[in-house]
């Protein structure tokens, strides 16, 4: 899952960012979302504060690990395959 909370402009992400967003990525499997409210972000440990920013998840929304820069993806990854017991 990957949720928007801001669109290219810097506002608030709607309807219209996701899609773009989802087209430029090549239409991934997995949902692209909007929170221009920030109920996700809320709900996490995320500050907004740097880029990218990300959760990984357990198979029921349970948070993991939050993970900030670029390179967070790799040790997400790492931390849910470790979850996962692989």
């Amino acid at each position: 899952m990957f949720a928007l909370y801001e669109g290219s402009g810097g506002n608030p992400a709607v309807a219209e960012d996701v899609i773009a967003y989802h087209e430029r990525i090549g239409e991934p499997t997995f949902p692209v979302l909007a929170d221009g409210s920030g109920l996700l972000a809320g709900s996490t440990p995320m500050t907004q504060e740097h880029h990218p920013e990300m959760c990984a998840l357990t198979p029921e929304f349970e948070i993991i690990s939050c993970y900030k820069g670029h390179g967070g993806y790799e040790q997400a990854l790492a931390d849910i395959k470790a979850h996962a017991g692989l």
